[in-house]
């Protein structure tokens, strides 16, 4: 199974990258590097040949498009969010933008992805950090890649 795994560099995301990467899992790691990402944090399987990075930013639909259609993932967990409630109130519109905005744009991209190859009843949103549900229709929880 191929996953893109949003937030990858962080404490979160990272794990889940290393975890699926152990399973046999191929990943593609997509992370805007922030203030709370860290490459280190998968440098174990950085020159894995199942593992991609992609740098880029969940609010910027096309990048979300290009990825998608370049390495067509079969499912997605998204970890990528603004995170740390002090920064939240410095700055609440990084949070609006991250958290709202490019949860819509990766829901919309990862939606557009699957209909345009005719596969929407494959597209399942659960709202649980570590839970999807891959295309057998088997529901994967983050203990259980």
């Amino acid at each position: 199974m191929k996953l893109l795994v949003t937030g990858g560099a962080g404490f979160i995301g990272s794990a889940v990258v290393r975890l699926a990467m152990r399973r046999g899992h191929e990943v593609v790691n997509l992370d805007a590097l922030t203030y709370a990402a860290c490459l280190e944090n998968v440098a174990e399987v950085s020159d894995n040949p199942r593992y991609a990075f992609e740098h880029a930013d969940i609010r910027d639909r096309l990048a979300l498009d290009r990825i998608f259609e370049t390495h067509q993932p079969d499912a997605v967990m998204h970890l990528a969010a603004e995170s740390h409630v002090d920064r939240s109130i410095d700055g609440p519109g990084d949070f609006i933008e991250t958290n709202i905005t490019g949860t819509y744009n990766m829901l919309e991209a990862s939606r557009s992805y699957w209909t345009s190859r005719g596969r929407f009843s494959e597209f399942h949103f659960n709202r649980r950090s570590l839970r999807f549900t891959g295309r057998n229709g088997h529901v994967y929880r983050g203990h259980a890649l």
